[in-house]
Parts: structure tokens; C-alpha cells; sequence
């Protein structure tokens, strides 16, 4: 069964209330882990990554209920034939933490309620072709939509592991707090969800340490390889 955040997301990229990257990475998110089944499809080679205005109609339908699952899913069905979404993104590439599994609980040390440092991430599978890695850590479930937790990028394919609370030379963008650094899960109330959602890279990006996460996502189209990622939950002592 489809979870209902899925629908909340599918709601609000209909309204335009999230972008494209934002949705589709909710939907790969969901393939990856199992909890939308696709048949298995060749790929066009050769199309626009550009999502068709319909595809977007559907999902506002099916979340108000005008559609059925299955509706819905023959639309993202779709954009994996059309090479816009790629089923087999993250299958081989993983990132993992010591600390919390994936859909786990994060520990209070990495929030702001405990020592607001970043957690320990292991990374494996990075395709030989990578020239970079970029990680964007964010939260879905704030009240205002997607929130920034940390940018990096230009991270070494070599790179394999951070330790807790590592320094780094690598650059970082500005997160939503308006800082150049890892700020942990800080959720108003409820249990929110931490999206660390990794990216193989065929470049080196050029672009400065005032960038923000649309900045990092426009100069990485058109250059992923792969993409992993890991969710982690908190919720306020």
C-alpha cells in the first residue's frame, strides 16, 4: 500500500508547492525501498527529462482521489520508460549509518536537542565513472515544505566514510538556517522525516558556498549517475 505522505507530496508538486527533483525523489525513494512495485522496463534513450504537465495533473487527481492507484502508478510507469525517473537508481550505491538504520530512529546527539553533530555515514558502490559525490540532507515534513539541513558537494568518489561531527573540507551550501555547516532534525512537533540523499556525480560542480539547495540540484542535472539514500526519523524529547 501506497503510503499517505506519498499522496501529500503528489498534492503538492500538482500545486506547484514543491519542484520536480523534490517529487521525483519521494517516488525513486519509494521504488528503491520496495513500496511501489514497477515491472521491470528498457529505458528510451534519447528523451526529454522534462516531466509531461499531464503526469502532473494525474497526481494531483490521485491525491484528491479523482484516480486510483493503479492510475497513478501507470503515469510513473511512464516516466521510468522515459528515462526521467531510474528504477535502478541507489540499487547499487548505498549510504548507511553506524548509528540509525534506514526508516530508524535518529539518535537525539545528532538534533538539536543533544550535540547537533552531524551522524556517522558509510558510503559504498560508487559507480568508477564518478568524477564527484553531492549530499543534500533535508526534511520533507516541515510545516512550509522541504527544509535544508545540509549541502555538500565536490566530495571525493574515494570517499567512504564520515565519522561523527567531521570536519570538512569540502564546500558546503546554505542550509535553511542560513548556515554553511550540518544543523540536525529540529522538528516543531510530530515525527518528521531526514532525507540523506546522496549523488554520483559525472563533474565537479562550480558553484560557490552561497548556493542553496536548487542551486545544487540545477547544476547537477543532466550529471547524476546514481543517486542512494537513507531516511532517518526524530521526534522531540
Amino acid at each position: 500500500m501506497i503510503p499517505s505522505w506519498v499522496k501529500n507530496n503528489a498534492k503538492w508538486w500538482s500545486k506547484g508547492e514543491i519542484g520536480d527533483s523534490d517529487f521525483v525523489q519521494g517516488i525513486q525513494y519509494m521504488i528503491q525501498q520496495g513500496i511501489m512495485k514497477m515491472p521491470k522496463t528498457n529505458p528510451q534513450s534519447g528523451v526529454s527529462h522534462q516531466i509531461p504537465s499531464w503526469v502532473k495533473n494525474d497526481a494531483g487527481w490521485w491525491a484528491s482521489g479523482v484516480i486510483s492507484d493503479n492510475e497513478f502508478v501507470a503515469g510513473i510507469q511512464f516516466l521510468i520508460n522515459a528515462n526521467i525517473i531510474q528504477i535502478g537508481a541507489g540499487q547499487e550505491m548505498q549510504i548507511l549509518s553506524d548509528d540509525f538504520k534506514n526508516n530508524g530512529t535518529i539518535p537525539s546527539q545528532y538534533t538539536c536537542d543533544g550535540d547537533n553533530i552531524s551522524p556517522p555515514l558509510e558510503i559504498t558502490g560508487v559507480p568508477q565513472n564518478a568524477k564527484s559525490l553531492a549530499l543534500i540532507v533535508y526534511d520533507p515534513d516541515a510545516p512550509k515544505g522541504n527544509f535544508t539541513h545540509w549541502l555538500v558537494w565536490n566530495i571525493s568518489p574515494q570517499k567512504s566514510k564520515f565519522v561523527k561531527g567531521e570536519s570538512l573540507d569540502f564546500p558546503q551550501g546554505q542550509n535553511d538556517f542560513d548556515t554553511n555547516e550540518y544543523k540536525g532534525p529540529c522538528p516543531p512537533s510530530g515525527t518528521h522525516r531526514y532525507f540523506f540523499d546522496l549523488f554520483a556525480l559525472d563533474l565537479m560542480l562550480d558553484i560557490d558556498q552561497s548556493s542553496k539547495k536548487q542551486d545544487l540540484e540545477a547544476a547537477m542535472s543532466g550529471h547524476i549517475i546514481e543517486q542512494a539514500i537513507l531516511v532517518g526519523n526524530y521526534t522531540r524529547l
